[in-house]
């Protein structure tokens, strides 16, 4: 059953990177012809990445486990009135296990709609709201594991072209222990080559010597909520059909290449602290040591 998709979308990566090129010179060209920044319309991100093995545990040690993640979102912008434009696309996620002796699945997977309201303020978002329903499971897509995670925020300028501050929440109604989460973070820029990001999921420190390269260091949350497939085999019995909250905690660095501000390559790597399997509603928790990880993260705006 354990299938695992390699740590791939590299191959598609580099295709997109060649066409990002080639619109990146089209874009740049016509973004210095205005005063103001054009609203990107059409967003992608492509991203992958690799967990070496730890060992995983709950009391005793069930054996060494790996993990991948795989992620692709595409969406497209319609413009609606003054500042507002509707956000609509689509997000497939998926995370691959080592197997091993533990009552834990070998893969997670959601594919959901997005739909997003966007306040624009050139090409910067000011605040927004979305939706993303659709199915969070290993294979059974049923009403069971259906959800709707809402994430909403807004930033707040302090100092202009300095210092913001952000606020928002995420809901969503397949995660155990706190179904509203809410979030908050800063984003200072003392100057044009550092930018401090304090704000989850990727809180990092940033430093860029010129406008096509920068270097990072930070930390990377990574997981979701899902629902388990019944199983009416496994063993302890309250985990079948179970929900599960998949979480990863990594701390490293990386490089950021940007041809132009449409377009960005991160490659990184560092630590994955601990990941975590949570049935919260069934009391039960299996965790993993420390391992290196590595990532390749491809985004594009136009």
């Amino acid at each position: 059953m354990n299938n695992p998709m390699r740590p791939p979308f590299l191959v598609a990566i580099l295709l997109l990177v060649s066409f990002a090129s080639v619109r990146a010179g089209e874009q740049m060209q016509s973004v210095t012809e205005k005063k103001t920044e054009a609203v990107s319309l059409d967003l992608v991100e492509l991203q992958s990445s690799y967990v070496f093995e730890s060992d995983l545990h709950r009391g005793g040690s069930f054996g060494q486990q790996y993990a991948i993640d795989n992620s692709f979102s595409y969406a497209h912008r319609f413009f609606l009135t003054g500042h507002l434009y509707l956000r609509l696309g689509i997000d497939y996620n998926r995370f691959d296990f080592g197997s091993n002796g533990a009552p834990v699945p070998d893969h997670l997977q959601s594919v959901a709609g997005v739909i997003g309201i966007d306040y624009m303020h050139n090409n910067d978002v000011g605040a927004f709201i979305q939706l993303k329903p659709g199915f969070y499971t290993e294979d059974d897509f049923d009403n069971a594991s259906f959800d709707v995670p809402i994430t909403l925020g807004r930033i707040f300028v302090l100092q202009p072209d300095r210092l913001y501050f952000f606020v928002g929440a995420n809901a969503s109604f397949l995660r155990g222990r706190f179904p509203v989460i809410p979030l908050a973070g800063l984003i200072w820029m003392p100057n044009d080559q550092w930018k401090v990001m304090a704000i989850l999921p990727e809180p990092r420190v940033i430093y860029s010597p010129c406008a096509k390269f920068s270097v990072w260091g930070g930390g990377q949350f990574v997981g979701g909520s899902f629902r388990t497939d019944r199983d009416n085999a496994i063993v302890p019995a309250k985990l079948n059909g179970a929900e599960v909250d998949y979480s990863e905690y990594r701390a490293g660095g990386g490089f950021i290449y940007s041809p132009c501000d449409n377009v960005s390559v991160d490659l990184g790597g560092g630590y994955a602290i601990q990941r975590r399997f949570d049935f919260h509603r069934a009391d039960m928790t299996y965790k993993t040591d420390a391992a290196p990880y590595l990532r390749v993260e491809f985004k594009a705006k136009f």
